[in-house]
């Protein structure tokens, strides 16, 4: 063979060679892992369920595509790291290991049989609360994260990448999606002071206890199912200082607390329903606020009063000031529905909002009779300290109210020679 035909043989050979790459194609680099949206991005371990959720793009149209199954791990990150680390393929499985109380490495995968591909861009999945797979590969128990994902050691919180894969292959699985996921530790309740409000609200309260942490995720709570203002907590997380909301009075309520490891209740203080420990109960008081809170005999006056619980009232407009309906009464001392139920009332009442109410007291008028609220001609209402009570039922016969609704010997209201 001459020159010129190895030349044109050798010519030959690269085209055929460059076919055949052409037809099978170089590798192609996988596309990057999508950002995954959690429903919940803190818990307190093993056992929560958890949506997430993704973003289609051009290079990946199809992050979970129909009639596949995608692998979930849960990979250590730290304790303060700011974003996901997921490795490029899935992790071989291994211990939480501990050092110094804190939590320095770990790999646990999440049961297939807790994870379902709800569509193309979403699925959802079980935070491990045992290990995966059971049983090791010599098939032995697996002794590998007994207890699921907790938290070890001293630590208060561990953060940990949520990474999505295509299969559970440690060498050939492609990372569709990452997420981080904050595990904290379950809040408790030692106590709270005090453990009462007035209705009004406005009291500022100290809640003792434990995982309060400030995080991302805000602690929130309520008393007696109204939200507490002004939450402030504690560096270290084992308080926080709030202000109540008003409510209408009550007794045995709890105060509940949404933290960044769940939510406990006052009434269930360590956060454990199997165990019997004391509940520690919240109370609202009855009580009322008035201004003015004095005037002179024989002069007419317009009260507002701050409370709570007015708007479920129905207040009797009636002349006579018996019946069933609400009333405002000037009562000497406490309130008792048939003996003492007050030298006048406070008529024309305007309810402003739940929480507040203006009402008119003649204080010129004739003194009513404290047994029955019948007038008593020609009676002035005497100088001195009374109480302004708010009933909700005025009626004096079986089915009278026997203690009024909102009552506080705060609210005192003097009658005197101004």
């Amino acid at each position: 063979m001459n020159r010129s035909s190895s030349s044109r043989a050798g010519l030959a050979l690269i085209g055929v060679t460059s076919l055949v790459l052409a037809a099978t194609g170089a590798p192609a680099s996988a596309a990057p892992a999508l950002t995954m949206t959690l429903s919940s991005t803190t818990g307190p371990g093993g056992g929560a369920t958890i949506v997430g959720s993704v973003t289609a793009n051009s290079v990946t149209p199809v992050p979970f595509p129909a009639g596949t199954n995608p692998t979930v791990q849960f990979q250590y990150v730290g304790t303060t790291a700011a974003s996901s680390a997921c490795s490029a393929s899935a992790k071989v499985v291994s211990p939480i290991v501990v050092s110094n109380l804190l939590t320095t490495a770990g790999t646990l995968t999440v049961n297939p049989a807790a994870v379902k591909r709800i569509s193309t861009t979403k699925i959802v999945f079980q935070v491990p609360s045992s290990p995966y797979p059971v049983n090791d590969a010599n098939g032995n128990p697996s002794t590998v994260n007994p207890n699921g994902l907790v938290l070890m050691g001293g630590q208060t919180s561990s953060r940990w990448s949520v990474c999505v894969y295509d299969s559970d292959n440690v060498t050939t699985s492609t990372l569709l999606a990452t997420a981080t996921y904050t595990l904290a530790i379950k809040p408790t309740i030692t106590s709270i002071l005090p453990a009462s409000s007035p209705a009004g609200g406005g009291q500022t309260i100290t809640v003792n206890g434990t995982g309060f942490a400030a995080t991302s995720v805000a602690t929130t709570a309520t008393a007696g199912g109204v939200a507490l203002t002004n939450v402030k907590v504690a560096a270290n997380g084992n308080s926080f200082t709030a202000t109540t909301g008003p409510r209408a009075a009550g007794d045995g309520l709890p105060v509940v607390v949404n933290a960044p490891g769940g939510t406990v209740s006052s009434l269930d203080p360590d956060n454990n329903s199997q165990t019997n420990d004391p509940p520690i109960p919240f109370s609202y008081t009855n009580g009322i606020s008035i201004t003015p809170n004095q005037a002179a005999a024989g002069t007419q006056v317009t009260i507002d009063v701050i409370g709570a619980g007015f708007s479920s009232l129905t207040f009797d407009a009636g002349a006579a000031p018996i019946g069933s309906g609400a009333h405002v009464f000037l009562v000497k001392d406490a309130y008792v529905a048939n003996s003492n139920r007050g030298v006048a009332e406070c008529t024309g009442v305007s309810v402003i909002r739940d929480t507040e109410l203006i009402c008119t007291l003649d204080l010129a008028a004739d003194q009513l009779n404290p047994a029955n609220s019948a007038t008593m001609p020609g009676v002035a209402i005497a100088e001195g300290a009374y109480v302004l009570t708010v009933v909700a039922d005025g009626g004096t016969g079986a089915g009278g109210s026997a203690n009024p609704t909102i009552v506080s010997s705060g609210a005192t209201f003097t009658v005197g020679p101004y």
